[in-house]
């Protein structure tokens, strides 16, 4: 058995673990499995001295720890003042904004971190704006966030859990107490990002706007409520979501540019490391931007170096490790689910596709995006079924149609916005090519979405 089947064996135990805890967190088998793999792994050390058999030892030991780090993220709900909460009256509380604001149609979202009550998410009106550093003051209720949604088997309190919050408050009364003057690092990415999205939205108009801002910075949640319903039926919801197809485009052109600068070979990947890094934090280094980095930059270092069935134990250590610093990511987020599952659908499918379909032409990428829509609609199509309850059928269709653009607009786009901080009318001038593809692409998912069979609810 090689070191390297010995070390993904040995991961997915882990994993194994943790999908176990989720499902079964009760003290007693804890306990009881910890001792056991301890026995285990003595017997096949010390009686059977079998290679194999230790080996197997120590899979049985690597679940158990996956059980009992879960177990322990599993039974902590933030501080002390958390446990025993009972939400029946006002409470007055302060807190810092630890995170980006979500700003949504018609409310705004903020991420509160409290001495008292460990991080709470605070949902108030869209004005007066608040933003990230900035502390404030509240007064009014919070409680427990609902196990399940009504109508729905959504478990909105883990799914919170997921990023460290146990408790929300609704429309408080707040007072802001302190804006920075000097902000940190994060926070002046995130004025970068917000001063790019300000060009957008002056250089182009709506839809356009938004759905440039989502494909380039992942700011998806100003899209028009018709035109996330037409991305849901038409399966093409990931090219907004910030997925490992954006990060590779990223990737791509890092690369091209870096070949530009003439840059050492070892020193590329860094360059492309240090850029994908920025970018993730001006996307707001949320769970899954930091997945689709990870995944999108192991897909980009895989095909530069050819080597692409090699980086099944990359996947399967990211994922791990993922798991390790939140248990919750493998059962409550749909995102990290969907993320592996394409992409071990692009690493093991796509090539038999891709030799299937080799008589087809492969004009503006045409067989590649067949072979890698069909790849990730095939591995994905249980969690999409089972979580969502709808199936696209025109999805293939419409990623085939819409992929192949998509770089364009994004170079042309993020182009204008650079030119943006310079001047608005040399800025407008790079917008149009831009405008064209979006156009392009809003056109032929609107249509796809009309047809009576685009999707199916299950």
């Amino acid at each position: 058995m090689t070191k390297s089947k010995i070390f993904s064996l040995l991961l997915l135990s882990f994993i194994g673990g943790v999908f176990l805890c989720s499902i079964y967190p009760v003290p007693q088998l804890r306990d009881g499995i910890l001792i056991f793999a301890f026995l285990v792994l003595i017997v096949a050390i010390f009686i059977k001295k079998d290679s194999r058999k230790i080996v197997f030892g120590f899979c049985i030991l690597m679940l158990a720890f996956g059980f009992w780090r879960s177990f322990e993220v599993f039974n902590y709900r933030g501080k002390p003042a958390i446990k025993n909460f009972d939400a029946t009256e006002k409470i007055i509380f302060s807190g810092k904004i630890v995170e980006e604001p979500d700003r949504r149609s018609n409310f705004s979202q903020y991420i509160l971190e409290s001495e008292t009550f460990g991080r709470v998410l605070i949902k108030t009106n869209l004005y007066p704006e608040y933003f990230y550093g900035d502390v404030l003051k509240l007064d009014g209720k919070i409680e427990k966030p609902v196990r399940q949604l009504a109508d729905s088997g959504f478990d909105y309190q883990n799914y919170l859990a997921k990023d460290n919050i146990f408790l929300i408050s609704k429309y408080p009364e707040i007072n802001l107490i302190e804006r920075p003057a000097n902000k940190d690092f994060y926070g002046h990415l995130l004025n970068v990002k917000k001063s790019f999205i300000d060009i957008i939205n002056k250089i182009i108009f709506e839809p356009h706007s938004s759905f440039l801002a989502a494909l380039l910075v992942g700011a998806r949640r100003t899209l028009p409520a018709d035109l996330v319903d037409a991305f849901n039926r038409t399966g093409t919801s990931h090219i907004v979501a910030i997925s490992g197809y954006n990060i590779s485009i990223i990737s791509i052109m890092l690369l091209n540019f870096s070949s530009y600068l003439l840059l050492p070979r070892r020193l590329i990947f860094w360059f492309v490391g240090i850029g994908l890094a920025l970018f993730t934090l001006i996307a707001g280094a949320g769970a899954s931007v930091v997945r689709a980095a990870i995944m999108g930059g192991l897909l980009i270092l895989a095909r530069r170096e050819g080597r692409f069935y090699q980086i099944t134990n990359a996947i399967i250590f990211a994922g791990a490790a993922m798991l390790f610093f939140n248990p919750y990511l493998l059962r409550y987020d749909a995102g990290f689910q969907l993320s592996f599952l394409a992409t071990l659908g692009l690493v093991y499918l796509a090539p038999h596709f891709n030799k299937w379909f080799s008589r087809l032409p492969n004009f503006l990428s045409f067989r590649a995006n067949l072979a890698a829509t069909l790849s990730a609609q095939i591995m994905t199509l249980p969690i999409i079924l089972f979580g969502f309850g709808r199936f696209s059928l025109v999805a293939v269709l419409a990623n085939v149609l819409v992929l192949p653009v998509i770089p364009l607009t994004m170079l042309f786009g993020f182009l204008a916005g650079l030119m943006g901080f310079i001047s608005l009318k040399i800025a407008a001038i790079f917008i149009l090519p831009a405008w064209l593809t979006l156009s392009y692409q809003i056109w032929i998912i609107k249509i796809l979405s009309s047809l009576p069979f685009a999707s199916i609810s299950l």
